[in-house]
């Protein structure tokens, strides 16, 4: 064999082993990305799968709390549970449908077991979460005096001296004449920048308050829905005691800190029905006309909020009880809503209600 031969066959030799790793590393390549393909696919089906049986749960849920707001009184503590042998009793659509749920035939006092009103987070049916708030414990953004409404904003974070700019800005928006408050806004000053001129008439949803001149750039109250959460426009009455959160307890009756501590400890362990023991306890006198202070009964209205576990989204569901509807089932939606899952319902942690409804759910697994 002449040496020119023997260098084209280790050339070849050279070329074969080259191209061998370079198959290798193609084919490594690839078996990368199926793998990455395929854990990623395994991931959006268990994820699709979590979602399905999150969504059933939560249906579950809602559909046993309604049971619950249709067959059971309120009292001054909240929803009041049935007892293990009323679970076990079936009750016909009849029967629930000619059983009053109203709120005056019994005692108000709570009976102990009752499901709260004031937005603590809840074990549902499987994975699923609920809580309920009593849309009465919320402030009336359209009839709150001026005060309440300028003390709450400056608690959720707004300048002192920018609050009743904002609060004139609302009563001109929502009353019905073009007569300006001090530091409002009517028609004229929307026109100049360009905005839709005010409604004249009571906000529907607080979510309407951003539409007023200023309060959308107030990011302090939008951020995490903060407004939304503390606010309505159902119930025309002053704030109930029993279930309104700490900030409007000190917005409204203008409590301190620690009054208003003493008084959701206290309400903890017997709700409130007059003015007098709140006073007592919170060791100061409410801002507010005592004839007006007699908001202990939860409303018709109420909040429902529903999330799963690990979900990065909740569902808002706005209630009324309707027991004396003709004709009608006894409890009406009057809107949903789905946004991102709010933080503070993760940071609680949930309790369980004294109820067997929510032990049992229903899978999305297929036989």
């Amino acid at each position: 064999m002449t040496p020119e031969s023997k260098i084209n066959i280790q050339r070849q030799r050279g070329f074969v082993l080259a191209l061998t790793l370079w198959m290798l590393a193609i084919l490594t390549i690839a078996a990368g990305f199926f793998s990455l393909w395929t854990q990623r696919a395994v991931t959006a089906a268990q994820t699709l799968q979590m979602d399905l049986q999150g969504e059933i749960d939560m249906q579950a849920t809602q559909a046993n709390l309604i049971y619950l707001m249709a067959t059971q009184r309120f009292n001054i503590g909240g929803l009041t549970t049935p007892d293990k042998k009323s679970e076990e009793d079936s009750k016909s659509k009849t029967k629930i449908l000619s059983t009053p749920n109203d709120f005056g035939e019994a005692s108000i006092l709570p009976e102990g077991g009752e499901i709260f009103l004031d937005d603590r987070p809840y074990f549902g049916s499987g994975k699923a979460y609920f809580a309920l708030q009593d849309e009465s414990g919320l402030v009336n953004i359209n009839l709150e005096s001026m005060e309440a409404m300028s003390r709450l904003l400056n608690l959720l974070g707004i300048k002192k001296d920018l609050c009743p700019a904002l609060v004139a800005k609302l009563r001109d928006y929502t009353d019905e004449d073009d007569l300006h408050l001090l530091n409002g806004a009517e028609k004229y000053e929307y026109n100049l920048l360009g905005l839709s001129p005010p409604s004249n008439r009571l906000l529907i949803v607080p979510w309407e308050a951003r539409r007023i001149l200023d309060w959308d750039k107030q990011p302090a109250l939008w951020e995490n829905d903060t407004l939304p959460q503390l606010t309505q426009a159902l119930v025309a009455a002053h704030p109930n005691i029993n279930t309104a959160p700490a900030i409007i307890l000190q917005a409204v009756y203008n409590l301190t800190d620690e009054a208003t501590e003493r008084v959701i400890k206290a309400r903890e362990g017997l709700p409130f029905y007059e003015v007098s023991a709140v006073t007592q306890i919170a060791g100061m006198t409410l801002d507010i006309d005592p004839e007006e202070a007699d908001n202990f009964f939860p409303a018709s209205y109420l909040r429902l909020m529903l999330w799963y576990e690990n979900a990065r989204r909740m569902r808002q569901i706005h209630l009324q009880i309707t027991p004396y509807a003709d004709k009608s089932k006894p409890w009406m939606v009057h809107y949903t809503l789905n946004y991102g899952l709010l933080p503070r319902y993760t940071q609680l942690s949930p309790i369980r209600a004294r109820t067997t409804l929510f032990d049992a759910t229903v899978s999305s697994e297929t036989p």
